[in-house]
C-alpha cells in the first residue's frame, strides 16, 4: 500500500463513528473473513460503519485513494479479488420493521433473514427468504435469491420495493420504480454493483398456516424417491421441493442414525394446512421407508429448520448449474454422480425445484433476474477437510453431469461464485453494464460478482 493510501486511511479512521481495521493489525484476520473459510481475501481495509455518514466517508476516500468499495455482510459469495478494496460489513445497520397494513418488511444491510423471520412470526405473513437464518436479507434479494416459498411468489428479488442506498459519488438515495425505474430493475438481481446499499423493503405475502421439514432416506431409495419428488414438483408448481443427497462424516459427534452414511433427503415447504400437506408428502413416503423425518405444521419464525443447515462458517468449494431436466433418467445419472463424487469428498448436491412462479415472464422492465425455465437448480459443495480432499476432482462427476444435462441462464445466488453472465443472456448484461456506468462511471463500487468474467 502506498503511504498516501496509508495515510487517507488512517485519516479517514479518525474520523469514522464506527471502526476500520487495517492489514497487520490483531483484528484484521477475523475482520476479513469471509462465510466461506476457504477464501483468502486480503482488503485494503475493514470498515464497519456505524451510520450513512460513515459510509459516505468511506465511499469519499475510496473516490480520492482509487481504491473499490464492496460490501459483505456475512461473507456469502465472497471471492479473493479484494486486492486495493475497501471492505464494508454493515452490521450497525439492523433495523427491522414489519408493516402489517402494507404487507412489506423493511431491514437494515446488517439484518440476517433468522432476525427477519422472527420479527414475523404471529404477523400472518411471510417473506421469501433463504433456506438458511444465516444468509443476509439484503445480500440474497439483490443477487435474485431463491426461497421455498418462490414457486409461489417468485424470486426473492421479485419481491423488492424499495433500496436504499448511498451511491459512488456519495449520495444517498431511495430508489424505487416509481424514481428511477432502470436502477430498480438493475437492484433486482444485478447484486452490490450500484452502491452500499444502507436499508431494503421487501413485499410480504399472506399465509396463516404452514406445514413441512425434511426427509431423510437411504441412499439404496435415492432414484426412486428422488423421481417421486421430481413428479410432485411437476404436479404442483406451488410447492417449495428441495432434494439432494448429502455425505455424513463417520465423526463421533454425528448422530448414530446419520454418520459415516450417504443419504437422500427432500426438504418441503406448503402453504397449507397439515392435512392437505401431509397427502402431499404421503406421495414420498409411500415409496420408500425414511431414517429421519421432521415433517410438522410450524410458523415462519421456524421455516430455517425446514432445511437444518449448518450455520458456522467452514472452508468450502462449491459449484452450481441450471439443469434442463427432471425425468427418471436424470434422477439416476444424478444419483449415479453424486455417488462418483462421494468416492472422493464431495459432501452435498442439492436441487431447488424451479417451474411455478419462477417461470412466470413479468416484464423485462421489472427485474435483471428472469423467469428461469430450467426445472432444476443445481448447488453443491466440498467439505475441505485437510488436503486428502481434491475438490476439483470431488466435484467432476457433477461437472459432467452438468454437460450433459445442463442448460444456461438461472438465479447468482444458486450458480456457486462466478460473474453475472453465468445467470444472465447477453441483452441483460448490457443493460446492466449501461446503468453501472451511468450511476458509477468509475467503478468505485465492487461486486462479489461482475457483469462478465
Amino acid at each position: 500500500m502506498t503511504d498516501a493510501r496509508a495515510t487517507a486511511l488512517e485519516d479517514l479512521r479518525s474520523t469514522l463513528t464506527g471502526t476500520l481495521v487495517l492489514p497487520g493489525e490483531p483484528e484484521y484476520d477475523a475482520a476479513r473473513s469471509p462465510w466461506n473459510l476457504g477464501v483468502d481475501q486480503r482488503p485494503a481495509a475493514v470498515a464497519t460503519p456505524a451510520d450513512v455518514a460513515d459510509v459516505q466517508a468511506i465511499l469519499a476516500t475510496a473516490r480520492a485513494t482509487g481504491l473499490g468499495v464492496t460490501t459483505q455482510p456475512n461473507g456469502h459469495g465472497a471471492t479473493d479479488a479484494l486486492e486495493g478494496v475497501l471492505l464494508v460489513r454493515p452490521s450497525a445497520f439492523d433495523e427491522i420493521t414489519v408493516d402489517v397494513e402494507g404487507r412489506t418488511l423493511r431491514v437494515g444491510a446488517g439484518v440476517n433473514w433468522g432476525a427477519a423471520l422472527q420479527a414475523l412470526d404471529g404477523t400472518g405473513l411471510i417473506g421469501l427468504a433463504g433456506s438458511n437464518p444465516e444468509v443476509n436479507v439484503v445480500g440474497l434479494a439483490l443477487n435474485g435469491g431463491h426461497s421455498m416459498f418462490s414457486r409461489l411468489h417468485g424470486l426473492t428479488a421479485r419481491s423488492i420495493v424499495a433500496v436504499e442506498l448511498v451511491d459512488a459519488s456519495g449520495e444517498v438515495r431511495r430508489v424505487t420504480d416509481a424514481d428511477d425505474a432502470e436502477l430498480a430493475w438493475a437492484l433486482r438481481g444485478g447484486g452490490g454493483l450500484f452502491g452500499v446499499v444502507t436499508a431494503i423493503e421487501l413485499e410480504l405475502f399472506e399465509a396463516d398456516v404452514l406445514f413441512g421439514g425434511g426427509l431423510v432416506f437411504p441412499s439404496e431409495s435415492a432414484v426412486p424417491v428422488i423421481s417421486a419428488a421430481f413428479a410432485l414438483a411437476r404436479d404442483v408448481p406451488e410447492l417449495g421441493l428441495d432434494v439432494g443427497m448429502m455425505q455424513f462424516p463417520d465423526l463421533p459427534v454425528m448422530p448414530p442414525h446419520l454418520r459415516g452414511r450417504v443419504v437422500a433427503s427432500v426438504g418441503l415447504v406448503h402453504v397449507g394446512d397439515e392435512a392437505s400437506g401431509r397427502a402431499l408428502a404421503e406421495r414420498l413416503l409411500a415409496v420408500a421407508e425414511p431414517i429421519a423425518n421432521s415433517l410438522t405444521a410450524f410458523t415462519i419464525g421456524s421455516l430455517a429448520a425446514v432445511a437444518a443447515e449448518p450455520t458456522d462458517p467452514m472452508p468450502t468449494a462449491d459449484f452450481g448449474a441450471s439443469i434442463g431436466s427432471d425425468d427418471d433418467g436424470f434422477a439416476a445419472a444424478f444419483v449415479e454422480g453424486f455417488l462418483a463424487g462421494a468416492a472422493h469428498g464431495l459432501t452435498r448436491a442439492g436441487l431447488r425445484a424451479m417451474g411455478g412462479a419462477t417461470a412466470e415472464e413479468l416484464g423485462s422492465e421489472l427485474s435483471a433476474v428472469g423467469a428461469v425455465h430450467a426445472p432444476l437448480l443445481l448447488n453443491a459443495g466440498v467439505l475441505l477437510m485437510g488436503p486428502a480432499v481434491d475438490p476439483v476432482v470431488a466435484l467432476q462427476p457433477l461437472r459432467d453431469l452438468d454437460a450433459r444435462y445442463g442448460v444456461a441462464g438461472g438465479v447468482p445466488t444458486m450458480l456457486g461464485p462466478g460473474p453475472l453472465s453465468l445467470a444472465y443472456p447477453p441483452e441483460v448484461l448490457e443493460r446492466l453494464a449501461a446503468v453501472k456506468q451511468r450511476v458509477d462511471p468509475s467503478g468505485v463500487i465492487r461486486s462479489n460478482r461482475a457483469i462478465t468474467g
